[in-house]
């Protein structure tokens, strides 16, 4: 595989995205069980994240005694309404407002009489729902070779199942006029209720099929629009091949394709669409020439442990050394490095399932091999410590004091309740503290750290510490954006989760205009022999390009991403070191 093309319109759909949120919400505000009839959506790994929150899946009205019931996108037939009202359960419509409208739709021209004609998968959740609404008067079919056998009627009315097939819907209604054309058009409607999110996803697929050689499209093996996308490639002409997840993929079949083509279905979350696409580039470079190869596995193993993030924090902290004292600290940069890596490797040690689940590679590796990694970041933070202690004693109790306080953020003191000031297991369970306390941690590590020694805190210094404080914390919630599905339901509030992507995205830039404002006010005090400053000033230009490339919903972010974000850390340390020889 030389090139791997991803659709822009792979993944959640509106209406499964509302029915999450809908769901996700729900669970942070009660106490209650929470149902579902059928999964919430057909696809495995989020309904086995929602289980894992309290959220229940099940077949038929009669296991569900009390609380809370969610009527789930597919929507329900009115019978089933009243089922769950008169059990007196609290009901949560999350019906797609797309499914919504033929509910509505044909309830008024079964009223008149019409004969229903519902474009469809029979027993599929969403046209048993259509059906509960349109009475005994309606027929299913699956297309255009039906149409002759139905009854004669008054009145028609066609929709369509809202994940159809757009070509079969037009073939049927061609279909339908032929077989009832003795009715005037006004009794022979024909309503598209295809939805154009489906619309849009097929048509991609349609125009990607001239390019690409091969698909892999991503979702439930019980989803209908999936499936249809699946027959949409091959009667194009191409193989595609459906997975819900990487260990799916047939790389044997795909060993002599040059261009694939990688999409997925509504119910798909974009982590999924992620884990596929990054096994999918794994297993391509492995095909490449040796020495790119043996770089591209260099440089995922120092990713993967931390390594990478470790070197930018030290040679942030060499340049900022050269800011503060002229001089650079060798000892600084060591126990920055050490404490960097190792603390962030405890940060995914805390929570390696949840990893697992959006970024296998990682995530499996250090469940796999969590003795060792543990002893490894043990031995980071001591050897950090004896660099500190080189630079001072007092550094040392500096040092030793922030890494207990970053140990125990991760600590978990008591079980998690649902409400009030206790709900928190653990310090770092507080809504948005992550970014905060890495950023503030960061900022006292790089720029306090060297000079703790009773050192004066000029304004210069606090300077630099905001300056380095801004930037970790852009940093931070743009590398947030990487996992927001999945932090939203494993319940991770991160400051894109509790603010949304908008809001997100402008508190970004905000905090990267800050960052500017002190580093301008710092060259209009400091401007003498401070040409370092201008690696600092490169670094924030970089962190402000990953904005738009980073933070949009359909962009797929793997670890490639998460370096190229810190490489804002590298960039400025290197540059700024280079310019301090001039």
């Amino acid at each position: 595989m030389k090139k791997i093309i991803v659709a822009e319109t792979a993944g959640f759909c509106m209406g499964v995205r509302r029915a999450v949120n809908m769901v996700l919400e729900l669970v942070e505000e009660t106490h209650e069980p929470i149902y579902t009839i059928g999964p919430l959506i057909h696809n495995p790994q989020v309904v086995g994240l929602l289980r894992q929150r309290g959220v229940i899946p099940v077949q038929r009205l009669s296991e569900i005694q009390k609380g809370t019931v969610v009527i789930r996108s597919h929507g329900v037939s009115p019978s089933i309404r009243r089922g769950l009202e008169e059990k007196g359960l609290r009901i949560i419509d999350a019906t797609c407002p797309r499914v919504a409208r033929v509910h509505r739709l044909v309830e008024q021209y079964a009223e008149q009489g019409a004969l229903i004609i519902i474009l469809g998968d029979p027993g599929h959740s969403e046209v048993e729902g259509i059906l509960g609404f349109a009475g005994s008067n309606a027929r299913v079919v699956q297309g255009p070779d039906e149409i002759p056998q139905l009854p004669e009627a008054n009145s028609v009315l066609l929709v369509a199942q809202t994940t159809q097939s757009q070509k079969k819907f037009e073939e049927t209604a061609e279909a339908v006029k032929k077989r009832y054309c003795e009715l005037d058009t006004e009794r022979v409607r024909i309503i598209n209720t295809i939805c154009d999110s489906t619309e849009r996803r097929q048509a991609e697929v349609s125009e990607l099929a001239k390019e690409a050689q091969a698909f892999v499209i991503v979702g439930g093996k019980e989803s209908a629009n999936t499936r249809r996308l699946q027959k949409l490639v091959q009667s194009s002409g191409l193989p595609a091949y459906l997975v819900e997840s990487e260990d799916e993929l047939d790389f044997e079949a795909l060993l002599n394709v040059d261009k694939v083509g990688l999409t997925a279905g509504a119910s798909t979350p974009n982590w999924m669409i992620r884990r596929v696409y990054e096994e999918l580039h794994r297993r391509s470079l492995m095909t490449r020439w040796f020495p790119l190869r043996v770089f591209y596995q260099l440089l995922r193993f120092i990713g993967i442990l931390n390594f990478y993030l470790g070197l930018g924090g030290a040679l942030l902290t060499a340049l900022v050394g050269i800011l503060l004292s002229d001089k650079l600290n060798p000892y600084a940069c060591f126990a920055n490095f050490f404490y960097i890596f190792s603390i962030h490797n405890f940060n995914v040690l805390s929570s390696p399932r949840l990893l697992e689940v959006i970024e296998p590679a990682r995530g499996k590796f250090f469940i796999r091999h969590r003795g060792p990694l543990v002893y490894l970041s043990l031995f980071g933070l001591v050897s950090g410590a004896v660099f500190a202690f080189l630079i001072n004693p007092w550094a040392l109790l500096f040092y030793a004091g922030l890494s207990i306080l970053s140990l125990l953020y991760q600590a978990q003191f008591r079980p998690q309740t649902k409400r009030g000031i206790f709900r928190f297991r653990s310090l770092m369970d507080i809504p948005a503290s992550k970014d905060l306390f890495s950023a503030l941690a960061w900022s006292v590590m790089i720029v306090l750290l060297p000079i703790a020694p009773g050192a004066h805190f000029s304004l210069k210094v606090w300077l630099i510490f905001a300056l380095i404080f801004l930037m970790v914390l852009a940093r931070s919630i743009i590398q947030d954006f990487r996992d927001l599905q999945a932090d939203r339901l494993a319940g991770k509030e991160t400051i894109p989760t509790l603010l949304g992507a908008d809001r997100s995205r402008i508190l970004i830039h905000l905090l990267l205009s800050l960052a500017v404002l002190t580093l301008i006010i710092y060259f209009l005090l400091y401007n003498s022999s401070h040409l370092p400053a201008l690696g600092l000033a490169t670094g924030l230009l970089w962190l402000w390009l990953c904005v738009p490339l980073f933070t949009r919903r359909a962009v797929i972010q793997g670890l490639r991403a998460e370096l190229m974000i810190d490489f804002s850390f590298i960039l400025a340390g290197i540059l700024g070191l280079l310019m301090s020889i001039f």
